[in-house]
């Protein structure tokens, strides 16, 4: 069977050209009797956490669309060591290979290339061991000579610059999330400006109503709920993350992929910047992708893929990041009057910020934000915002921000 290959060309600065690597790899697939799906090419530093191009491409592997993905070499797909093992991670429960024009192929469904995978994660794990210990050592050198680590109480640099631009931005009328991005803060550091300039200002309750953001919404079901729908009892848990990050919400049978999508983004925390996935007893869900041969996801109700209480569907979040929910129907229940769905029960934990690295640069960033003493903790402190706490979940907010869709 003819294999299916993507082929992925990057340069990492304007005065460089993928021309070279798009010919040599398109000459090797025809050599190797490859069926070429198409050429993604990008101009972005390997160091970059967000690759467009990149994404397009494990979105294909994701949907079975193709068998292999060739490029010129390792570097021009993987970021790092960490990067590049966790992506044929994913690769490989997809069951799509990593093929570089050398020759040297990751086929993790050969004892080959699980070797080859075993050795570079023991390789990652190394290079983590040094990065920790040059912190280490860097850290004991600058406090021999006296120097002070952490934030000083009340410092916050950058946020405390752009402050006045958050509260004007906030009066005119934009979203917490459109600041943010505009911005380069996150959304919690937003939030964290409006807070202490409504303790500082001591307004009224009216005009500190007037400072809450009106989160972007698509249209929802209609909150009075039918008498003879069925409610389902979804447990939304997000894989790959210890302890777990997992939320349990009841939605009436008639939500729609669509609306389900935007619930998902509202109950767990994500912001809906990028791209997502339904993926429902083989058949893939989201915004229409003909060429993936994605279906679409606005007019399919719950009721129509949900076969039963136990069944088991996957929703993926940021095909860079590659966040993925495993969603759970534990129960089928009547409506209940009076009960504006959808409703948010329970969970535990806080959302990982956006666009941190996925599950590892999210246990990377934990690790720098609870040590004072890291290189990066002001850095990171001042983009994750200094509310933010992982251990922490507020269904009050959260059902808060689910009443406002109509």
């Amino acid at each position: 069977m003819v294999q299916r290959v993507a082929i992925y060309c990057r340069v990492s600065t304007t005065d460089q050209s993928c021309q070279r690597q798009e010919r040599d790899l398109v000459e090797y697939a025809a050599l190797s009797g490859y069926q070429v799906v198409g050429v993604w090419k990008e101009t972005i530093s390997g160091t970059k956490n967000s690759r467009t191009e990149r994404s397009v491409v494990m979105a294909l592997a994701q949907s079975h669309k193709i068998d292999a993905i060739l490029v010129t070499e390792m570097t021009r797909w993987g970021r790092s060591t960490i990067d590049l093992i966790e992506t044929l991670q994913s690769l490989h429960s997809w069951g799509v290979s990593l093929i570089a024009q050398t020759g040297l192929q990751f086929d993790l469904n050969t004892p080959q290339g699980r070797l080859i995978a075993h050795l570079m994660a023991s390789l990652a794990e190394f290079e983590r061991d040094l990065v920790r210990e040059r912190v280490r050592s860097g850290v004991a050198a600058a406090k021999a000579r006296g120097q002070k680590f952490g934030r000083q109480p009340g410092q916050r640099v950058k946020a405390d610059k752009l402050a006045p631009k958050v509260l004007q931005m906030v009066q005119t009328g934009y979203s917490y999330r459109k600041i943010a991005a505009s911005l380069h803060l996150s959304k919690t550091t937003v939030l964290d400006i409006v807070k202490r300039h409504r303790l500082s200002s001591n307004a009224a309750k009216d005009n500190q109503t007037n400072l809450i953001s009106n989160l972007e919404q698509a249209t929802m079901a209609s909150k009075k709920s039918a008498s003879n729908q069925t409610v389902y009892q979804l447990k939304i848990t997000l894989k790959n993350i210890r302890p777990p990050i997992w939320r349990r919400i009841q939605v009436l049978s008639s939500t729609t992929l669509e609306q389900l999508h935007l619930i998902v983004q509202e109950v767990m925390g994500w912001d809906n910047y990028h791209m997502h996935q339904f993926s429902i007893a083989g058949i893939d869900y989201g915004q229409t992708q003909r060429e993936f041969n994605v279906r679409s996801e606005k007019t399919v109700k719950l009721s129509q893929v949900v076969k039963s209480e136990k069944f088991k569907f996957s929703y993926t979040y940021d095909f860079g990041d590659s966040w993925e929910h495993e969603i759970l129907v534990e129960k089928e229940l009547p409506s209940t009057p009076n009960t504006n769905y959808p409703i948010c029960i329970t969970g535990k934990r806080a959302c990982p910020p956006e666009d941190c690295g996925g599950s590892w640069g999210y246990a990377e960033l934990l690790e720098i934000i609870t040590s004072p003493s890291h290189p990066e903790y002001e850095e990171r402190m001042e983009w994750v915002g200094e509310s933010f706490n992982p251990d922490t979940f507020d269904i009050n907010e959260v059902n808060q921000r689910l009443q406002e869709f109509k």
